[in-house]
C-alpha cells in the first residue's frame, strides 16, 4: 500500500502519523475496518490528495470523550482495531477516563503525542501539563509523565516511537494492535529519549473476560448447558430489536428499573441487553430516565432514540419524550402525574399500584416493568421476579413482585379496553 505522503522531508506531522497508520490499517481485515479516534484538529484526507480518503473511520472529539466512546464501541465491537491519537497535555482533559481504561485493560491503542510534535503558530510548543505553573511550583510539583503511570498501572504495552522514523513507529503500532488490551505509544522527535517497547504487563482483556465470566449466568437463564460462546444463547429465539425508555423524576425507582429489566433480559432471557441512564445532581425530585435495549441479535447502539415503549410518570417526562416514538410505539402514562396525555397512551395508576403493594413511591419503576412485559413477549414476569430477587434485599422481594404483577394486569385490562375502543 502506498504512504500518505510522498516525500517525507515536507511532510507535516499529521501526514506523518497517518503515513504509519495507513501503513498498518492496510494490513488488517478490510471486512471490519479499523476506528481512529482523534482529539487533534486535523482532518483525514486522500492519500495523495486524488485518490480518495484512508482506508479508516474516523472520529473527531474531546480526548475525555473519544476515550468514554472507545470503551464503549470496545464492548460493541470485540474485534475491531481502535486507535486513539491525542496531545500529551490534553491527558489532563482526560486522566479518569484514561486511567479507567489502562487499569482494566480495555483494548485499545493510544497514540500519545509530546508537546514539541504540537505548537503554536508563533512556534511556542503546546504543553499545558504543567498548568502554565510559577516558578515555586514548578518547584514542588513534578511534571506529568504519562508513560510511567500507565506502565504503573500495567497497561499490555508501553513504548515510545520518534516521529522522524515512520517505520518503526508503524512497526510498534503493528504489535500494539496485535496486543490484547490497552496499549500505550508515546510519539516524539526528541533523539535523546529511549524508543521501542518499554514495558509489558499479560491481563486478560476485559470484554474477554467479561463475556467468559457472564456466558455462565446467561445459559443458566437460558435453560441451557454452560459454554465458552454465551452468543449461541440469543439465535435460540429471535427477539427484534425492543427499545424500552422509562421516564420520571428521582426517588421513583427508574434507576432501578433499569437495572432489573436489562438483567432480567440478559441473565435470565439469554438476550443481549444495554442500559443507559441519565439523571439529575439532585437525590430526590431530578429528572431521570432510563434506556434498556433487548434482542437477540447483538446491540451496537445503547440509546432508545425511538422507544418501542415508553413510560412516562411525570409530565415533564411525557412532554419531552412523547414526541419521538417509534411507529407502532405503545405509551404508558400515570394520569395522576401525567394530566395531558399523549395520543394513544394507557393509563395505568403507577404510582397508586406503588403505594398500595410496597407502601413506597420507589416502587413505581417496578410497577413499570410489569407495564412493560404486558407489552410484549421480550421479558417475561417470571424473568423479572429473578432479577428483583438479585437487586433488592430480602425483605422487599415479595412487596414488588406483587407491584410487577398489579403493573402487568393493569395493563393488560387497560389493552382490553383500548381494543374495544
Amino acid at each position: 500500500m502506498r504512504r500518505v505522503s510522498q516525500d517525507r522531508r515536507f511532510a507535516t506531522t499529521w501526514q506523518l502519523l497517518l503515513d504509519s497508520i495507513c501503513t498498518v490499517m492496510g494490513e488488517l481485515d478490510p471486512l471490519d475496518p479499523p476506528i481512529v479516534l482523534s482529539s487533534l484538529p486535523d482532518l483525514p484526507y486522500g492519500r495523495d490528495g486524488r485518490e480518495g480518503p484512508a482506508p479508516l473511520s474516523f472520529i473527531q472529539g474531546p480526548p475525555g470523550r473519544n476515550i468514554a466512546l472507545a470503551i464503549g464501541l470496545r464492548a460493541a465491537k470485540p474485534r475491531t482495531p481502535l486507535v486513539l491519537i491525542m496531545n500529551a497535555d490534553s491527558v489532563t482533559l482526560g486522566t479518569n477516563h484514561l486511567i479507567h481504561a489502562a487499569r482494566r485493560n480495555i483494548g485499545m491503542t493510544l497514540l500519545l503525542l509530546r508537546s514539541e510534535l504540537t505548537e503554536h503558530e508563533s512556534g511556542g510548543a503546546l504543553d499545558r501539563t504543567g498548568w502554565a505553573m510559577p516558578a515555586y511550583q514548578k518547584g514542588l510539583e513534578s511534571p506529568t509523565r504519562p508513560l510511567e503511570w500507565v506502565t504503573a498501572l500495567d497497561a499490555a504495552l508501553v513504548g515510545r516511537a520518534n516521529l522522524a522514523d515512520p517505520d518503526q513507529l508503524a512497526a510498534l503500532l503493528r504489535r500494539a494492535i496485535a496486543t490484547p488490551g490497552f496499549s500505550v505509544i508515546g510519539v516524539t522527535t526528541d533523539p535523546g529519549l529511549a524508543t521501542g517497547v518499554l514495558s509489558e504487563c499479560a491481563w486478560p482483556e476485559y470484554f474477554d473476560a467479561y463475556r467468559e465470566w457472564a456466558a455462565p449466568l446467561r445459559l443458566a437463564g437460558a435453560g441451557g448447558p454452560p459454554a465458552k460462546d454465551f452468543r449461541a444463547v440469543a439465535s435460540r429465539r429471535s427477539v427484534p430489536r425492543f427499545e424500552v425508555r422509562i421516564a420520571g423524576f428521582g426517588g421513583q425507582g427508574v434507576k432501578l428499573a433499569g437495572t432489573v429489566l436489562s438483567e432480567a433480559a440478559g441473565f435470565h432471557e439469554g438476550l443481549w441487553a444495554t442500559q443507559r441512564g441519565d439523571y439529575g445532581s439532585a437525590t430526590r425530585g431530578g429528572p431521570s430516565v432510563v434506556d434498556v435495549v433487548i434482542g437477540s441479535d447483538p446491540i451496537t447502539y445503547p440509546c432508545a432514540d425511538h422507544p418501542d415503549a415508553l413510560v412516562v410518570l411525570t409530565q415533564g417526562a411525557s412532554d419531552r419524550y412523547a414526541k419521538n416514538l417509534k411507529p407502532g410505539a405503545r405509551v404508558i402514562a400515570d394520569p395522576a402525574e401525567v394530566t395531558r396525555l399523549p395520543p394513544g397512551a394507557i393509563a395505568v395508576p403507577i404510582a397508586a399500584l406503588a403505594r398500595e403493594h410496597t407502601g413506597k413511591p420507589l416502587a413505581a419503576g417496578v410497577v413499570s416493568l410489569g407495564c412493560v412485559a404486558a407489552l410484549g413477549g421480550a421479558v417475561s414476569t417470571e424473568a423479572l421476579n429473578r432479577s428483583l430477587a438479585d437487586n433488592l434485599p430480602r425483605a422487599h422481594v415479595e412487596g414488588n413482585i406483587a407491584a410487577c404483577a398489579a403493573g402487568f394486569a393493569a395493563t393488560r385490562a387497560a389493552l382490553k379496553g383500548v381494543a374495544h375502543v
